[in-house]
């Protein structure tokens, strides 16, 4: 009688073991498939060029550093231009117009990066990039189609 009891308990508690994997199994599943990445600005001083992401971020620049911008989708592109816009003010009170870029892109790419080559020599200055000669606030947006996608407000800062 013992062994009896035994063997039908285990047997149970393999079949529920069982179940219950498979339902942890789907539930993972689903959630991985239905989570998207928003989309967002990631502003640095430094480029890692071995993973092709902004190191040493920030979201305050004095105006001799370095400055990377990078935009992730969460997905791949669903449009053929991107529209990079800089302009003075934050997102609560948006300003003039710095400057602005219509770039193309494809399907195949989910990450943008904007960076650029110094007159001095070495990477972009935050004041080269954001064309701007005096401390304030600079905001960054990108868009496409008419719908802004992610806006970034920075610091620009002289303590140098």
């Amino acid at each position: 009688m013992f062994h009896f009891c035994y063997f039908t308990y285990s047997k149970k508690r393999g079949v529920m073991k069982k179940l219950f994997l498979a339902m942890m199994a789907f539930a993972l599943a689903i959630f991985a498939g239905c989570t998207t990445e928003e989309p967002s600005i990631v502003c640095g001083r430094d480029w890692n060029a071995g993973s092709m992401v902004v190191a040493d971020t920030t979201s305050e620049f004095d105006l001799a550093d370095q400055m990377v911008v990078q935009f992730k989708y969460g997905k791949n592109f669903d449009f053929t231009n991107l529209k990079v816009a800089f302009y003075e003010g934050s997102t609560a009170q948006k300003g003039a117009e710095i400057w602005s870029r219509d770039v193309k892109v494809t399907e195949k790419m989910g990450v943008y990066t904007l960076q650029g080559k110094s007159r001095h020599g070495g990477m972009m200055l935050a004041r080269e990039m954001c064309k701007h000669r005096k401390p304030g606030s600079v905001m960054i947006e990108f868009s496409a189609d008419g719908r802004v996608l992610a806006t970034k407000d920075i610091q620009l800062v002289k303590t140098r």
